[in-house]
């Protein structure tokens, strides 16, 4: 494990730092970045059910709720959209009400899909989104990657086990959404052994990509609030 651990920093390198001082002064609950699977699996019609499902969950009352009953009403959020390489669709944006959840949504809903490989690099994606709290604007109390998606790692030297491991050497949890499908039916197996880790982990799986709205929705309630489902893994409102 430490050969391992050892071996992964190598590669990841410079990519990301620890997300902050820890003697610096708090100033949002939750730093989160959001990263999503946009490889081949994603194909049109599942493309926009994720990002309506993320605009849905972000405004959702739940979501809007546990921002402000959250000691400094406040959260700061970016979302990566990665497969092979990764891109930046929503860059660090401090949240304290609606106003401000409906700017993401309306980048959700405006900007096109990325042009960024079909094939499936999630140690890329949480190299990527763990990168991003370098320069998130606030201190936080919690710094979280929310990973979503259908497939598991086929490219790229980075595995998600190794950075993973790396990120949460970092104080960062990952927590998964993986979406089930008659191609990937065990994805939740493997995102729960390579994916999910950190203080607090939990998976919230999406029953296929009809139920990701869903998922996300109370996925997102739980993080924002700093909670998890009364069980460690939950199936789109059911337990498992």
């Amino acid at each position: 494990m430490f050969a391992r651990y050892l071996g992964a920093a190598a590669i990841a390198g410079s990519l990301f730092l620890a997300p902050h001082a820890a003697a610096a002064q708090a100033q949002a609950d939750l730093a989160l970045v959001m990263a999503v699977d946009v490889s081949a699996s994603i194909n049109d019609e599942r493309f926009k059910l994720q990002r309506e499902g993320i605009a849905e969950g972000l405004t959702s009352r739940a979501v809007l709720d546990a921002v402000a009953a959250g000691p400094r009403q406040t959260i700061e959020l970016a979302i990566v959209e990665w497969s092979e390489q990764q891109s930046v669709l929503v860059d660090w944006t401090v949240i304290r009400g609606r106003a401000e959840l409906d700017a993401v949504v309306d980048a959700l809903r405006a900007k096109e899909r990325p042009q960024v490989g079909w094939r499936t690099n999630v140690g890329g994606g949480i190299a990527k989104a763990a990168a991003l709290f370098d320069t998130a604007p606030l201190v936080a109390d919690r710094s979280v990657i929310d990973v979503s998606g259908d497939g598991q790692h086929n490219i790229g030297k980075l595995t998600a086990e190794d950075a993973r491991d790396v990120a949460v050497a970092n104080d960062i949890t990952i927590n998964g959404l993986p979406i089930t499908s008659g191609e990937e039916p065990e994805v939740d197996v493997w995102y729960k052994q390579h994916v999910v880790g950190g203080p607090g982990a939990f998976m919230i799986v999406a029953n296929g990509h009809v139920n990701f709205a869903d998922a996300m929705r109370m996925k997102l309630a739980l993080e924002v609030a700093g909670q998890v489902p009364g069980v460690w893994l939950a199936e789109a409102g059911q337990a498992r």
